[in-house]
């Protein structure tokens, strides 16, 4: 194929779109709209290898940072109102998440608070997952364990997306085409 790159991208998100809804449908303890936010990670921090690398690195820690307030506050460890302490943790988790950002592989620190709020999504929407006992299973019924895995994947979902849309603008070889770029691209034209 020939297409201009935001009809391919749009092609490519398509497919790789339907058939991730249809592979999520049959792996409950996975959740599809992270993996949409690892995608879309992936792909405003260029929708390269290195974008690869340092989105899912910045994801990843970002739900680690969350599961560490979570603990604290599931385990009540301190006599605090809940929602004083959740406010008090998640303001010195926010801090070390930017001064984290000195770290090459924590640089994208929108990633890392894509993962933290999609840490505390599924925790304030999910039944019985905000426990200690949630929490400390080592099963996809805890959040460090699904969120993170969802949202990687969604990572390599973006990298299938920028293979498929650079197969169908006939371009050789790897051509990035994020939607960003390729957006940029098709509207620039007058």
């Amino acid at each position: 194929m020939n297409l201009p790159s935001l009809t391919a991208a749009a092609l490519a998100a398509a497919l790789v779109a339907a058939a991730s809804v249809l592979a999520f449908s049959h792996l409950p303890a996975l959740f599809v709209w992270a993996a949409f936010i690892g995608w879309a990670s992936y792909d405003h921090s260029g929708a390269t290898k290195q974008a690869a690398l340092r989105s899912s690195s910045a994801l990843a820690f970002g739900c680690i940072m969350a599961w560490l307030v979570a603990v604290i506050v599931a385990a009540r460890w301190s006599s605090a109102n809940a929602t004083l302490l959740i406010a008090a943790i998640a303001g010195i988790a926010s801090f070390l998440i930017v001064i984290a950002s000195c770290v090459p592989l924590l640089r994208v620190v929108p990633a890392a608070f894509y993962g933290f709020a999609s840490t505390f999504a599924y925790l304030s929407l999910s039944p019985g997952a905000f426990t200690v006992d949630a929490l400390t299973s080592l099963s996809l019924r805890n959040a460090i364990l699904s969120v993170p895995v969802s949202l990687l994947i969604g990572t390599g979902l973006g990298i299938v997306h920028t293979l498929l849309a650079s197969a169908f603008t006939g371009h050789g070889g790897l051509v990035r085409v994020s939607l960003s770029n390729a957006h940029a691209a098709d509207w620039s034209k007058p």
